[in-house]
């Protein structure tokens, strides 16, 4: 009978590790878009995604001031300190660009809760995966896709997920 109760002890173990271990979609029309600082750009959602997926496309006709002054944000993604997150998503920027992207508060002053990671993004879709260590709490928190102010540029994502590692 104690064979039968490890068994079943250790298959209630490895489920619930299993079931922590799946990632979150994040849905595309999440994502908002931020304007500031002289900047021209507009967002839209789309079905021309890999393989007719939803995404979220921004395009930006004018550059700002900053870095920042364009960004997309999804709102609601809560991270816990002392944590790491897998983000993983498909991108294509239109021409090739690099993109920041970074775990934020949405309360108090809007601090990063990660250091950001920036990526190189071609101009065909290609899967993404950044890894977060999270060194402060951010519920609310969010997800920022940064530095689309460099260039003029057509910025397009799709399928994001978020897995706790």
């Amino acid at each position: 009978m104690k064979p039968i109760a490890v068994l079943v002890a250790t298959f209630s173990l490895l489920s619930a590790r299993s079931i922590h271990a799946q990632a979150a979609k994040i849905e595309v029309d999440r994502f908002h878009l931020e304007v500031i600082e002289g900047a021209e750009a507009h967002a839209a959602v789309n079905d021309q995604g890999p393989d007719g997926q939803p995404a979220v496309t921004a395009v930006v006709s004018k550059i700002g001031a900053e870095f920042w002054s364009v960004e997309l944000r999804a709102a609601d993604v809560n991270f816990d300190s002392g944590k790491t997150y897998e983000i993983q998503f498909q991108a294509k920027v239109v021409p090739s660009q690099f993109v920041y992207v970074v775990p934020e508060m949405m309360d108090r002053n809007q601090a990063s809760v990660a250091e950001g990671t920036t990526l190189e993004i071609p101009d065909r879709w290609t899967d993404c995966s950044v890894v977060f260590h999270i060194t402060d709490t951010a519920n609310p928190g969010r997800l920022t896709l940064s530095s689309l102010s460099a260039n003029p540029a057509s910025y397009s994502f799709s399928n994001f997920r978020v897995s706790e590692k």
